[in-house]
């Protein structure tokens, strides 16, 4: 296969847990940050770090769809044409920080003052563990060790996140009950 093969495959796969990314912040988190920006302008923040997720992760998969072009054009053999695999190499690694770097000031705005804000206007401290978890996860990132706490903190935001709709829909419901 290949050092190409295997650059290649990692590249599919990135480009899979992209797609599934797209679809959690398109299809969930982007309408939940609308609605909750809706009920108080505080949030809009939020909403607008969705946006700065989607235009990342965009940019991320039209970067990956040309990095495997690039690849499949040359037959996965270096040899072929090195100039043109390492132009096509630099451009796709600079298009994906570009959208990394996007992708991850979303990130922030989105999840880690978003959990912040959700904490001060729900007094839930699941989001406040949430937002911690997020933040020393982010700084854990630097040092090349990342992504359990992230995981954990969105089990937690889910978590409260349920807990918080229970108390809106029952609270919804008794008046109109009396």
């Amino acid at each position: 296969m290949g050092i190409l093969g295997a650059v290649a495959f990692l590249l599919a796969l990135v480009l899979i847990a992209a797609a599934i990314s797209l679809y959690a912040v398109f299809g969930k988190i982007r309408p939940g940050m609308r609605q909750l920006s809706q009920v108080e302008g505080g949030f809009h923040i939020c909403y607008v770090g969705t946006t700065l997720i989607l235009v990342g992760l965009l940019i991320v998969v039209l970067g990956l769809i040309v990095g495997i072009g690039v690849l499949a054009s040359v037959g996965f053999s270096p040899a072929t044409m090195p100039g043109a695999v390492f132009s096509g190499l630099a451009l796709f690694a600079g298009v994906l920080i570009i959208g990394g770097i996007i992708a991850f000031i979303g990130n922030i705005l989105t999840f880690v003052v978003g959990a912040f804000k959700l904490h001060a206007k729900y007094q839930n401290s699941l989001y406040m563990v949430a937002g911690i978890l997020f933040a020393i996860d982010i700084a854990l990132l630097f040092i090349g060790v990342s992504g359990i706490l992230t995981l954990v903190g969105y089990i937690l935001m889910y978590i409260a996140l349920g807990d918080t709709i229970n108390k809106l829909s029952t609270a919804a419901a008794t008046p109109a009950q009396a």
